[in-house]
């Protein structure tokens, strides 16, 4: 009588550690080139990307189409691996973007260079490799192996581990998790409403707030500067505001006249610009997809009109903002971004130049005689304020009671202005009409400390000329 598969004894196959580790180590070898890169470039990434361990799960199963299912399921899951870090470098939204920035790359840093040209052909040898490399073995310990490894997956990822902290200064740039999928990290980037509002072709209304430039001396001054200041908000404590604005308040001997205070602000850097420059209030941030005539009226196509040269200035990558394309709508006859200036010193906030760089190319634009309009977006008071790039102590932050990301941006604020007031006593500034102000309120985490410290939804601004 054959015998019942009820009473039939089963015994699960011996597990051999060599073969347990194997296919651990082979799950684990995509992962290894990207980490070093992203340790070496202080970008972010997850210790283990989940998205490699079933591709490779398959490869070593005995099936040919397992096998063949792994290979082009491998070479599909390193595109967002790819992505994930190369936008952080070049924070590119779309292939308008990407094409934008393709001729730079050869004038970028050598470094640049050979990490973006290592991660391509890693991209595209790494599922030959690891198919190479991969033996089929016993589908019990390619099964086995993959299943343990998902399941500790799915208990870190779920927690949110992170074996270090992200710097949250670009997109990507805070997922340094023990376990995450990169394919999921990359779809909630694009879901993010920024990234959906960039998609969307904007639409202008005259701009309800007060503008700086609204107090330009008329007719135009000879030589104009525009500074809008990333997150310089306006601190609740006037005592604060005097200290940080102080090197450039105390310079009023150099000027014919010197006045500042503060207004509200809108709630972004792109819908501050564009209030200033375009007397215009936005919705939707996808600026390149606005045909030229279809423009507003700005500033800077006043001034050309008028004879005037005009430059803008921002230390980030041209495709923030889709900056490459809305400056020159705009009437910017001269742009310069972070990518044609790669010997400059560069900052965290976006990898971009940082603010002291900019004065001198400032100082060199107004020693001609004739009409200038120079426009400058800064850059490296961006959140979440990197300690890193606070070379000046002068703001006292204990003694004024503030901390952490507080401090942090009053710091950069207050150096921003040491620089600012240098730039002032240059005899090339000589006649110069300067107008400057916060683009929008400083993001800070606790709401508390905000409320706190700051005048809600304002900024600073500041009108004088240099005799």
């Amino acid at each position: 009588m054959p015998e019942s598969i009820w009473s039939k004894k089963y015994k699960l196959p011996d597990i051999k550690l060599n073969k347990v580790i194997y296919t651990i180590m082979l799950i684990l070898a995509p992962n290894l080139i990207f980490l070093f890169i992203s340790i070496y470039t202080g970008t972010s990434r997850p210790f283990l990307n989940i998205d490699y361990i079933l591709p490779i799960m398959f490869l070593l199963l005995k099936n040919k189409l397992c096998r063949w299912l792994g290979f082009i399921s491998l070479f599909i899951m390193v595109i967002p691996d790819t992505a994930m870090f190369i936008i952080q470098l070049f924070p590119f939204m779309d292939l308008q973007g990407l094409l934008y920035l393709a001729p730079f790359l050869l004038q970028g840093p050598t470094r640049y260079i050979v990490f973006v040209l290592a991660i391509s052909i890693y991209a595209i040898s790494l599922p030959v490799v690891i198919r190479a490399l991969s033996k089929p073995t016993d589908n019990y310990h390619a099964l086995a192996a993959s299943i343990i490894i998902l399941f500790l997956s799915y208990f870190a990822s779920t927690s949110n581990l992170e074996y270090k902290e992200g710097s949250r200064l670009t997109l990507g740039s805070n997922n340094n998790y023990i376990t995450a999928s990169q394919t999921s990290l990359y779809f909630e980037i694009q879901d993010m409403s920024f990234l959906k509002e960039a998609k969307v072709a904007p639409s202008f209304s005259p701009t309800k707030f007060d503008r700086i430039v609204s107090k330009l001396n008329k007719p135009f001054n000879d030589k104009i500067l525009l500074i809008i200041v990333e997150s310089l908000g306006a601190p609740s404590n006037s005592d604060i505001q005097k200290e940080i604005l102080k090197p450039v308040s105390e310079q009023r001997g150099f000027f014919e006249y010197y006045d500042d205070g503060y207004f509200e602000a809108p709630a972004s850097t792109i819908s501050g610009e564009i209030k200033e420059l375009c007397a215009q209030d936005i919705k939707g941030f996808g600026l390149r997809l606005i045909p030229d005539i279809s423009f507003p009226t700005c500033l800077p196509r006043i001034l050309t009109d008028k004879g005037y040269q005009t430059k803008a200035l921002h230390g980030g990558n041209g495709n923030l903002y889709d900056r490459f394309s809305w400056y020159k709508k705009a009437g910017f006859t001269n742009i310069t971004f972070s990518e044609n200036l790669h010997e400059a010193q560069k900052c965290s906030a976006f990898h971009g130049i940082c603010d002291n760089e900019v004065f001198p190319i400032i100082k060199d634009y107004f020693k001609e005689d004739r009409s200038a309009f120079f426009h400058w977006m800064t850059l490296t008071s961006h959140a979440p304020y990197a300690e890193k790039d606070i070379y000046s102590q002068r703001f006292d932050c204990t003694h004024y009671g503030v901390k952490d990301e507080v401090c942090r941006n009053m710091r950069l604020q207050a150096q921003f202005f040491e620089g600012l007031s240098e730039l002032n006593s240059q005899p090339e500034m000589s006649g110069v009409e300067v107008v400057l102000v916060g683009d929008h309120s400083p993001p800070i985490t606790s709401g508390t400390e905000k409320f706190k410290n700051y005048k809600q939804s304002s900024v600073l601004w500041l009108h004088y000329k240099i005799k």
